[in-house]
């Protein structure tokens, strides 16, 4: 039963914080299950941040899915990702509902300003605390820096996912 509180808070705790979605997440998911609870090794982390960007989802909700089932089961798996789920849900019912008085407002716009350039923040630690994990050699950099090129200069005409395909069929070729 403890498992299962702390399963529950932890995803509450990562919920709440999950400003921005996507990598934005990973640092805070990071500090909460590898270096807070020690759910995940920091290599069990890297895997799980990549099997998480191959599946469909939020990151947030795709950890709490994995680790949820690998702690408490298939029950587990359902709580975790409830709890993760239902911070933003609140959050975004009640901003939907108040946004026509929030809006113009001066404070919000400039708080808003600097929500953003926090959540940046934390999409650059996530790049640079995984990326020593995928970039082992300059085979990796330079499939990296490839496709990052073709994603910034034929921005709009090529998909993204065509350019993650793309580097799968690269790296069958060249590791």
């Amino acid at each position: 039963m403890q498992k299962v509180w702390l399963l529950a808070v932890t995803f509450a705790i990562i919920g709440i914080g999950a400003y921005g979605g996507g990598l934005v997440a990973v640092p805070l998911i990071d500090h909460e299950l590898v270096k807070t609870r020690h759910m995940l090794q920091k290599e069990e982390m890297s895997q799980l941040v990549a099997i998480a960007q191959m599946t469909p989802g939020p990151i947030a909700v795709n950890a709490a899915t994995f680790v949820g089932f690998r702690v408490a089961g298939l029950g587990g798996a359902l709580l975790a990702t409830s709890v993760v789920v239902l911070p933003g849900l609140m959050i975004l019912t009640a901003l939907a509902y108040v946004r026509r008085w929030i809006q113009p407002n001066e404070h919000f716009l400039r708080l808003r300003r600097g929500l953003r350039a926090g959540v940046f923040s934390l999409l650059l630690f996530a790049i640079c605390s995984y990326g020593h994990v995928v970039i082992t050699g300059l085979p990796e950099l330079a499939l990296a820096i490839g496709a990052f090129l073709i994603l910034t200069i034929l921005e709009g005409k090529v998909h993204p996912l065509a350019v993650v395909a793309a580097s799968g069929v690269v790296g069958l070729l060249i590791f």
